[in-house]
């Protein structure tokens, strides 16, 4: 899955970082006014229902509209972490995107690909992959759960959290596959990170299997560059494919709910070895070295070596580790050419897809989560 949600955001963040150099970020507003606009419009938008995208790839258009909500569902909590009277009109949304996904239509994609339903009774209680859609349906569970204190989906949410982790023990190096022979960390650090907060909001502790996926994960690291390599083998748990700034820079929204210490190492080693400054611009590599000019079948457009899905994902270790400079450089790489538009209390990016405007309102905003009901 998370190869193909590379493709989706490159789509439209891609054509920014070509011309970046050319744009001055507005500073006109606060970043919380700038958040809570962008935020009004995700809701506008989502509550349209409108087709996020016509296509008859059935894989693609479903992870398309799974990770549109899901993002979505991300931005909202963390501006929930930070305006608490925002918690009632956002956990109404997101229980309703939640429903969208337990869905047929968005499910499809991964039925499809196993060959059964993955919200079966019998297929949740047993041990073969799905961890694609799992962790974004599971993790989007926690977030309603962080936010409000009901039975709603409480059931859903204990079923998918045991598929999880039943998923992970049946692994010595406790990764599963998305879909048959295809295992992706990044996919499984959602899902683990979903375990995380399924332990704040279900009186379940998941710590020690936590502890043992970050203990093998860290290994699979040490293998190449110190960085989480992009896929491995999912029977020997080695590395087939190295590390890449998009799925680091990915890593640094959801890692940091898993184990913040690990989190911030990766980080910095991403900013270190894939992150480029001047003149006031900041990008982050999709490569260690060379592609200047590639179509990349996994992350879209590679331009003289750059990546625009890396550098919109590594905004949020920027903004959860402190890094207001980088912050700051990464973000003006994407306004353009009026890229961002402002509709009376909305705004938006004008070239990019609905996608987008979730992806880079969840990065801008990531915090810790806590329960607010224990508040």
């Amino acid at each position: 899955m998370f190869k193909k949600i590379l493709k989706i955001a490159t789509c439209g963040l891609s054509i920014l970082i070509v011309v970046s150099s050319f744009a001055r970020l507005p500073e006109k507003d606060s970043k919380d006014k700038d958040a809570l606009l962008r935020r009004n419009y995700l809701l506008s938008a989502l509550d349209a229902r409108k087709t996020f995208f016509r296509s008859e790839d059935i894989q693609f258009a479903g992870e398309w509209t799974l990770v549109t909500y899901s993002m979505a569902t991300f931005a909202l909590t963390n501006l929930c972490m930070k305006h608490p009277e925002l918690v009632e009109e956002s956990a109404k949304a997101i229980a309703s995107w939640i429903e969208i996904c337990l869905g047929p239509d968005v499910r499809r994609f991964d039925e499809r690909e196993w060959h059964e339903n993955p919200l079966d009774a019998v297929v949740l209680r047993g041990d073969e992959g799905h961890i694609g859609y799992y962790g974004h349906v599971n993790l989007m569970l926690g977030c309603y759960a962080l936010l409000v204190r009901d039975s709603r989906f409480r059931e859903l949410h204990e079923q998918m959290s045991e598929a999880i982790a039943r998923r992970m023990r049946r692994y010595p190096h406790r990764h599963v596959e998305t879909y048959p022979g295809q295992n992706y960390p990044p996919d499984n650090t959602v899902s683990v990170a979903s375990l995380s907060i399924a332990g704040k909001v279900l009186g379940e502790s998941y710590s020690g299997l936590i502890q043992e996926w970050i203990t093998k994960t860290k290994k699979l690291a040490q293998t190449s560059s110190g960085l989480v390599p992009f896929r491995i083998d999912t029977f020997t748990g080695k590395p087939v494919q190295f590390a890449r700034g998009s799925n680091n820079g990915w890593n640094s929204f959801f890692l940091p709910l898993i184990d913040p210490v690990f989190a911030r190492e990766q980080f910095f080693l991403l900013k270190k070895l894939y992150g480029k400054e001047a003149l006031g611009f900041g990008v982050v590599k999709e490569f260690p070295s060379g592609h200047w000019f590639t179509m990349d079948c996994d992350t879209g457009p590679v331009i003289f070596g750059l990546g625009a899905t890396a550098s919109a994902f590594s905004i949020a270790g920027a903004e959860r580790f402190g890094d207001d400079v980088f912050r700051t450089q990464l973000l003006r790489s994407f306004e353009l050419l009026a890229t961002t538009i402002t509709q009376g209390s909305r705004r938006r990016y004008a070239v990019t897809p609905v996608l987008g405007d979730a992806i880079l309102l969840a990065m801008k905003t990531a915090c810790p989560w806590q329960p607010l009901w224990k508040k």
